[in-house]
């Protein structure tokens, strides 16, 4: 077996498992430790998997993953209407962020002529506005997650701890009525790293989402403070407000 069998059998194996030790896997695979150590450091650094005290974890569950290039187009119209309704609440001179994501895209095109700053780890949401002078864009850096077009990792992460933004416009893969979630480890932490950096925070979802988990968990309700989606039921409505959240209807 050479070393890009081992690699692809490393990341088979923890498909089948949330974590494997370097000593099982090293069993596993008739190899050193030390061996699977640089391996997985390796694959780390690619960003497919997480390394963890002894061992490893995968960062997202790869069938569970959609790229953003279908998921953009289903239910356009809600996202849309979700979108304007976000960016009517940015002032003007304002700094946001803008999260990656098929609902969070649709923000950027109504902030025109606002004089804003936008930080954003979306390449789609830079596309929107690449023409448009009167939006400063500021892009993170760090490495690109395909699924979702966007930049996620400890190179954003930095970034986002020496910045402040007034909004940040959050995306996830889905919630429940404690949870907030998305497909992939690292970028949950990306996610995690821009709500630190918000002073409000903005979570855009369409109601579909709603009882979908995911792989990573993001945050509690207890770090959103305005919701806007296309429709709610009443009994999240009232878990919701009880923690303090807006709630904006997109219509």
């Amino acid at each position: 077996m050479n070393i890009h069998e081992r690699r692809d059998a490393i990341i088979e194996l923890l498909n089948a498992r949330d974590y494997l030790s370097v000593d099982e896997l090293a069993s596993t695979l008739g190899v050193s430790c030390v061996t699977i150590r640089s391996d997985l450091d390796a694959l780390a650094q690619k960003g497919m998997l997480k390394r963890l005290h002894g061992g490893a974890a995968l960062t997202e569950k790869k069938s569970l993953s959609r790229l953003i290039s279908n998921t953009i187009s289903e239910f356009r119209q809600e996202k849309e209407r979700i979108g304007r309704a976000a960016a009517s609440l940015v002032q003007d001179n304002q700094t946001v962020i803008v999260d990656s994501g098929s609902t969070t895209v649709h923000v950027p095109k109504h902030l025109s002529g606002k004089g804003i700053t936008m930080v954003t780890s979306s390449l789609i949401a830079i596309d929107e506005v690449s023409d448009d002078e009167s939006i400063e864009v500021m892009v993170l850096g760090g490495m690109l997650r395909r699924y979702s077009l966007g930049m996620i990792g400890s190179f954003a992460c930095r970034e986002l701890a020496e910045l402040h933004a007034d909004i940040l416009f959050l995306g996830a893969s889905g919630y429940t009525d404690s949870c907030l979630y998305c497909s992939n480890v690292i970028e949950a932490e990306t996610k995690r790293a821009m709500i630190k950096a918000a002073g409000k925070v903005c979570f855009l979802a369409d109601s579909t989402k709603n009882g979908k988990k995911a792989f990573a968990n993001v945050c509690s309700w207890d770090d959103i403070d305005v919701f806007i989606t296309d429709g709610i039921s009443d009994d999240l409505r009232r878990t919701l407000e009880s923690k303090g959240i807006e709630i904006i209807i997109a219509e």
